[in-house]
């Protein structure tokens, strides 16, 4: 198998190739996605192949993929997740007896590389607290400094019914502690879940109140026009006086001829506007119930992964 990337930053494929069974599909899926990523990333398309790797793992975490996927975040600039599957591929190369000690030891010098380059939040808080930064929970307590980049940060701590937060700032290649064992953080009060009533966003009362606004206009535009219909049949009553025009083509039976046609064309003006008017109403309610309850942008894909015997679908990014 070829090596790919021609910058050469990558390991052998053929080294670290995911073991694919015949009889396994999940372990075929992760194989196959992670070939389609080495063509991508031959071809320059690093933003291709990192979702192919992507989906591979979201299958199957093999050392290799992990290894591929971090040095393709390398170079695309995702610094913070590169470092997590580095630090992924070191744990699954701890039991993988292809791996030398020689590539371990590469890798770990990549993720002190990239600590240079992102912040770390050292977090104190006390045993059994649910934590989140930013809004993203953490899954149990961590065991080391949380990769995340530089900049202001948010972290929260819950636990015995309270929450308390505490804002840190670590430049590149520094670490700031976030301390929770004191009375000095600040409380903290959650944002309401779903099922909770919020107050409505700027955005929401707009959007409804034009969509309602259009609704109504229809609603009027609808009478209006089928008003119109019924004087266009008067006034054509009124030129005949209850004579017939079968047969007659004199100037009172033209008007006449002409005011039914602009009342058929006032009829369809109306039942147009009453149908346009209703489905904007409903656009109005749905949007009044469905408007999501959060503004903040998640940069999760959902990445479809199949074969024969199995298929689903995997999200993956940051959330």
């Amino acid at each position: 198998m070829r090596r790919y990337l021609q910058a050469g930053c990558f390991l052998c494929a053929l080294a670290f190739a995911p073991q694919a069974h015949a009889d396994d599909p999940r372990s075929a899926e992760a194989l196959a996605r992670f070939n389609e990523g080495l063509a991508l990333a031959d071809s320059g398309k690093l933003e291709e192949a990192r979702l192919k790797f992507l989906q591979s793992i979201s299958v199957f975490k093999a050392a290799s993929t992990l290894y591929n996927l971090a040095s393709v975040e390398v170079k695309l600039g995702h610094d913070v997740e590169a470092i997590e599957h580095y630090r992924a591929f070191l744990q699954v190369a701890e039991t993988d007896p292809r791996i030398t000690d020689q590539q371990r030891e590469r890798t770990k010098r990549a993720v002190e590389d990239l600590l240079r380059k992102v912040g770390q939040i050292d977090i104190r808080a006390p045993q059994g607290a649910t934590l989140s930064i930013d809004g993203k929970p953490l899954h149990g307590a961590p065991t080391e400094p949380v990769v995340v980049p530089p900049g202001r940060h948010t972290v929260v701590a819950s636990w015995n019914g309270t929450a308390r937060s505490t804002v840190v700032e670590p430049h590149a290649g520094e670490v700031a502690k976030a301390s929770f064992d004191s009375p000095e953080a600040t409380p903290f009060t959650a944002p309401p879940v779903e099922g909770e009533r919020s107050s409505w966003s700027t955005t929401r009362i707009v959007t409804v109140s034009a969509l309602a606004a259009v609704a109504i206009t229809g609603g009027v535009l609808s009478l209006v026009f089928r008003g119109n219909a019924e004087d266009n049949v008067d006034a054509a009553k009124a030129r005949l006086q209850g004579r017939s025009c079968l047969g007659i083509t004199g100037p009172n039976c033209t008007a006449a001829r002409e005011l039914m046609d602009e009342r058929d064309t006032n009829l369809t003006l109306s039942t147009v506007s009453l149908v346009g008017g209703a489905a904007v109403l409903a656009g109005a309610v749905a949007a009044s119930i469905y408007w999501p309850r959060s503004t903040e942008r998640s940069t999760a894909q959902l990445v479809p992964v199949g074969s024969v015997g199995y298929g689903g679908i995997s999200v993956v990014g940051r959330f």
